[in-house]
């Protein structure tokens, strides 16, 4: 099996390229959006500026904050069909955390630059998926935190 085959047969078991048609994954295929990561190679650093959208093909990132020593927290571990740097992606945040590439990785990696453009119904099918992990993580934080009220009115204040 050659690499684009290799790439294609592991994007179809991606949830966030579900919706894709045909001509829109070909896009995807043909256009440069991959990478390949080296282990210890960061793929955001916290406090970075730039809305770059990554899918997680294969391989393993670590998600860490800077603790109050010079040591790092590890948030979470992730694994293929793993999104993130959604949140900069979306709302032009500066980056809250460090990704960082454990094992030999390959990313989906959609820069803002290319995001401009691409084809509308894709632009919408990839906003739609950023805005639902979005809506999924606030929702695992009101779980965790207790919060009943409503998401997405008003200010967040948890209990």
């Amino acid at each position: 099996m050659d690499a684009l085959e290799s790439v294609k047969k592991h994007l179809a078991s991606i949830g966030f390229f579900r919706d894709f048609t045909a001509a829109e994954m070909s896009h995807v295929y043909h256009n440069g959006f991959f990478k390949i990561c080296q282990p210890g190679e960061y793929l955001i650093h916290e406090g970075g500026v730039d809305r770059t959208l990554f899918v997680l093909i294969t391989g393993m990132v670590e998600v860490t904050r800077s603790g109050t020593s010079s040591l790092q927290r590890v948030l979470a571990t992730l694994g293929a069909g793993s999104i993130f740097g959604e949140i900069a992606f979306v709302a032009r945040q500066v980056r809250s955390t460090n990704v960082i590439a454990r094992e030999e990785s390959l990313v989906f990696q959609l820069e803002e630059k290319h995001f401009s453009g691409l084809p509308a119904e894709m632009k919408v099918k990839i906003q739609q998926q950023a805005v639902k992990l979005l809506m999924d993580r606030l929702e695992a934080v009101k779980k965790v935190t207790g919060y009943e009220g409503p998401v997405g009115q008003g200010e967040f204040s948890p209990p």
